[in-house]
Formats: C-alpha cells, sequence, structure tokens
C-alpha cells in the first residue's frame, strides 16, 4: 500500500475516532456542570504535551477567535420567574422543606445577577487572562521583544460588553507579561460582517424554536420536580408553566459555576435523567442553530465564511510582512461554531439527522464552552521555504479533514487551497 493511502486512512481513523469519542449520557453526567451546555465553563485541565515542529521550523503568528468568557445568565425572568413562584407559595405556606430551601438560595442568586445580566463575571475575566498567559508561554517567539524585535497585536471584539472585557483581559495579562507589545484593539461595527455575522442563522432560528420547544415538551414532564417543591402544584401554574418553572431554575443550576464565588448549587434539584434530558434539548437546538446538523449545517456554517476568509487574509498578511504578530478575535458562542465546523475541526463537522443521536455525535459542552477558543499558529524557517500551521482547539492540538505527512502540523498552501474547497462546497449547497 502506498505511503499516501495509508496516511489518508490512519487521518480518517482519526478524525472518525474523534466524532466516535463525542459527549454519551455517562461522559456528560461524569460531571453534572457538563449538563449545563453552553454554559459549562472552560476545562483548565492539563494539556497533552505539544508535538515537536518539524526541525528547523518556529512559531511566528498566531490566529484567534474566542467566545467571551463565564457571566451571568442574560434573562432577568430566568432569575425572577422561579423567584416569584416559590415566594407565592412560600405565602400559602405550602413549600417543601427543598422547596424552602430552593427559595433561599434563588434569594441570594437573583439579588446578585440583578442589572448584570448577561455580563462577564469574575470567572470569565480569570478564563481570558488565563488563556493568554499559556499562549505566552507557550509560544515566546511570537510576543518576544528582545534585541528590537516589534511585536503587533491586532485585536478585535464585537461590540457586546462581555466580549470587549474579555479582549481586555487578555490584552491587560499579554502587556503585563511583556510591556513592549503593541497591541491595538478595537470594538467597531465595522468589522461585525465577520465578527459577528448570524444572517442564516437568524432565518432558521424561528422554525427551530418552535421545534425544540414541542421537543422539550414531550421529552420532560415536571411533575416530579415541582412536587419535590411545592405542595401544592397548582401554585405553579398549569403543565406548561411548570415546564418554565423547571426550565428556569436549570438554567440558574447551569450558570452557577460561572459565577463559582457565589458557591451554590441547585443539582440537588433534579434526579440526573432530568438534567441529562434538559442537557439534550439544549444541545441539540445549538446543533440545529449554529452546527453542521444533516437539515440547517449548510446554511449555519456558511455565516462562518466571512470570518473564516478574514482568517486567511491576516495570515497572508502576516507571512508576507512580518508586521503582524497576532491576530486576537473575542466574539460568541454563535460565531464559533460555524467556524469551527466550516475549518472541519475534529468532532466539530459531524453531520446527524437523528435527534437521538446527536449527543454522540456533537456535544455542546466540548464543542462551545465559555471561553472556547479556536487558535492557529504559524511555523516557519528563518530561510524560507514552507510555511506550517497547527491547529489548537481549546488549546489543545487538533485535526483538520486533510491529509498530512507532518500532522498535526499542515502546510498553510495546503490548508488554504482545503479551506476554499470547504467554502465552495458550502456555497454550493
Amino acid at each position: 500500500m502506498k505511503r499516501q493511502t495509508i496516511l489518508l486512512l490512519l487521518s480518517v481513523l482519526l478524525l472518525s475516532g474523534g466524532a466516535a469519542a463525542q459527549s454519551t449520557k455517562e461522559q456528560t453526567l461524569e460531571d453534572l456542570n457538563r449538563t449545563a451546555a453552553l454554559y459549562y465553563c472552560y476545562e483548565n485541565h492539563p494539556r497533552a504535551a505539544a508535538t515537536p515542529a518539524p526541525e528547523g521550523y518556529e512559531p511566528f503568528y498566531i490566529s484567534h477567535y474566542g467566545r467571551h468568557g463565564s457571566r451571568w445568565h442574560a434573562s432577568e425572568s430566568v432569575y425572577e420567574n422561579p423567584r416569584a413562584k416559590l415566594r407565592k407559595a412560600a405565602e400559602a405556606g405550602k413549600l417543601t422543606p427543598l422547596g424552602e430551601e430552593a427559595l433561599r438560595r434563588i434569594e441570594v442568586v437573583a439579588d446578585d445577577a440583578r442589572h448584570r445580566y448577561g455580563d462577564l463575571s469574575p470567572r470569565g475575566v480569570r478564563e481570558h487572562r488565563g488563556i493568554a498567559e499559556r499562549m505566552y508561554c507557550s509560544f515566546p517567539e511570537i510576543f518576544s521583544t528582545a534585541d528590537g524585535r516589534l511585536c503587533r497585536i491586532r485585536a478585535r471584539s464585537t461590540l457586546v460588553p462581555r466580549c470587549m472585557l474579555s479582549m481586555a483581559a487578555a490584552n491587560e495579562r499579554l502587556k503585563e507579561l511583556n510591556p513592549a507589545i503593541d497591541i491595538t484593539r478595537e470594538a467597531s461595527k465595522r468589522y461585525l460582517d465577520y465578527m459577528f455575522r448570524m444572517t442564516e442563522a437568524n432565518k432558521i432560528k424561528k422554525e427551530i424554536k418552535q421545534r425544540i420547544a414541542e421537543l422539550r415538551e414531550r421529552e420532560i414532564d415536571p411533575s416530579r420536580f415541582v412536587r419535590a417543591l411545592v405542595t401544592d402544584p397548582s401554585l405553579v401554574g398549569n403543565r406548561k408553566e411548570q415546564l418554565r418553572f423547571m426550565n428556569d431554575l436549570y438554567c440558574v443550576a447551569s450558570v452557577m459555576q460561572d459565577v463559582d464565588y457565589l458557591d451554590c448549587s441547585f443539582y440537588d434539584l433534579f434526579t440526573p435523567d432530568e438534567l441529562y434530558a434538559f442537557y439534550a434539548v439544549r444541545n441539540y437546538q445549538m446543533y440545529l442553530e449554529e452546527g453542521p446538523s444533516a437539515e440547517f449545517g449548510h446554511r449555519a456554517l456558511s455565516d462562518a465564511v466571512p470570518l473564516l476568509r478574514n482568517f486567511v487574509a491576516e495570515a497572508d498578511e502576516a507571512i508576507a510582512t512580518g508586521a503582524l504578530s497576532a491576530s486576537l478575535r473575542y466574539g460568541h458562542d454563535v460565531n464559533v461554531i460555524p467556524l469551527v465546523g466550516l475549518m472541519g475541526i475534529e468532532g466539530c463537522d459531524t453531520r446527524e439527522s437523528d435527534y437521538r443521536k446527536v449527543d454522540q455525535a456533537w456535544s455542546c459542552w466540548r464543542v462551545t464552552p465559555m471561553a472556547t477558543n479556536i487558535q492557529l499558529v504559524f511555523f516557519r524557517r528563518p530561510d524560507g521555504g514552507d510555511v506550517l500551521v497547527k491547529f489548537l482547539f481549546n488549546e489543545r492540538e487538533s485535526r483538520i479533514r486533510l491529509e498530512s505527512d507532518l500532522a498535526p502540523y499542515y502546510r498553510w498552501d495546503d490548508v488554504k487551497r482545503y479551506f476554499d474547497e470547504r467554502i465552495a462546497t458550502q456555497t454550493r449547497q
């Protein structure tokens, strides 16, 4: 068998293994925080040792897109609706002991969240400071200003405060590590066409929202949950209102890890099966709205085409001029999900049409935790030759659907052709 064929087979096996290794119910429930789906905090676990670059190659440029860090929940009603229901039951003397404890907690949590809805939390600041520090320490050549070398960084964020503050946290840490770094920061409507593009996502959301509401009603029975907190379930309302009450408390439970200084949990109100049922529905929703689903994926991923083209253009600028050391972009899950799907990052572009199998093909807590990030790190030899690139997804070496005899390193010219093919296929669908 020819060497190229062997390498291609190995690449396919690695990629299929990455997809097969996606979430299962057991993996998700190993850590109940994972049932939070898109509210799952960034995993700051030790990474595997980096694969050394081919001999003679040194890093010179990094291109990045990161989701904002951990935050408070964006919806005031998520806090206030269950608080109002529990207060009403308390006034009627109809709370169980667990319900009384739930009310005590929601009072603390709702007061803490007041007028902070969607804001970056202290944990979110720590996440981006940590990512920036590890980036600096992993690739010191890129951020060096020794011997008169210039290190210029272009940082941009969307106009949403949590994204601007995530950018500020990362930039501040880099400047602490090397005050001589030159960082240009921008948060401008000028760049939103690629930084925060949701053209197709907004068109399909209405249809998906209705489908998800029907799925949630079919898959989740709120009766046990409500009775565990309230002795007279009618005080919470009809079945639809009870399901909303339960869903709101699931959202509160999910976001507690993002505001970890409160040291408060609501998971004990739920059974593991109930938590997983909510997770599975939310995971499916994100998969349909932003991911590579069989039904909507061709539209959702097309939103990332301008962002991917920006990655290529700024990399070519850095290669040609040597005047750009890093491009750091800060946005949202709704942008990074289509981007990594369009790039073909392992485990991020699997297409599935069966709801019951989606959680095994694609898992929200893996693909888009808080502060999730994709980094393309570029390498070259001082004497010229091919430029190589390595993909880091959440700071872990990752493969794409492209053959390479240097994997996890790829020749940039090959990657550009691969991206062109992915974009062309996307626009034809």
